[in-house]
């Protein structure tokens, strides 16, 4: 399926076939994430598989009994690390852009420009703008699993409505970790109808917006 397919084919599923999903198909989901564009490849992502009956349920309760999370074959619990916008992390990261030549910068120009700049380094302004770039690249990786989850044959549900400490409880989460969303992934026991969206014309402008 190429990828125009799969964007106007996804859509959130709520129901599930009560069958495993293959090991080998989760991780070409979770590859998929892996893969996604992240700010100075700081790719402050990590995701969590769950398949135990008994964690899905407690999950389903931090997001207030959805059971799109409970009777799913498995959920993906999508975690965000602050501290990858940390100074060090940070650095490690876009020096490794420099080493194959993605970004013409030198050490000097790195240390003394970039990493002191509020614009480019996260971390001078504090825990909880680190936490809001961690939220936006956490993102994009969950946009690049649901679309390879219907390249697999598989459905998900985006959720984000839950109690993110609950949920960081459920998992025994260290804190340097925070849960971003949950994504239920299966093999959809449903096929609904595409959501209704905006006209391109009420979104979309071209040179100013009117």
């Amino acid at each position: 399926m190429d990828v125009s397919a799969a964007i106007l084919k996804r859509t959130s599923i709520r129901k599930w076939k009560p069958i495993p999903v293959e090991k080998e198909k989760i991780e070409k989901v979770l590859e998929a994430g892996r893969r996604a564009p992240s700010w100075g490849n700081s790719q402050p992502w990590r995701f969590i598989v769950v398949q135990d009956k008994a964690i899905k349920e407690e999950l389903a309760k931090a997001a207030g009994g959805q059971t799109v999370i409970s009777d799913a074959p498995a959920v993906i619990v999508c975690c965000g690390a602050r501290e990858d916008f940390s100074h060090k992390m940070q650095r490690e990261s876009l020096k490794q852009l420099i080493e194959v030549g993605a970004l013409p910068w030198t050490d000097d120009f790195l240390d003394k420009v970039v990493l002191q700049s509020d614009l480019f380094a996260p971390y001078r302004l504090g825990e909880q703008v680190m936490t809001i770039k961690a939220s936006e690249q956490v993102m994009i990786a969950i946009a690049y699993m649901t679309l390879e989850a219907v390249n697999q044959g598989l459905g998900t549900c985006w959720v984000g409505a839950m109690s993110a400490k609950d949920a960081h409880q459920v998992m025994k989460l260290p804190e340097n970790l925070f849960v971003h969303d949950l994504l239920p992934l299966g093999y959809p026991d449903e096929d609904p109808k595409p959501r209704p969206r905006k006209p391109l014309d009420k979104i979309a402008f071209w040179g100013k917006y009117k």
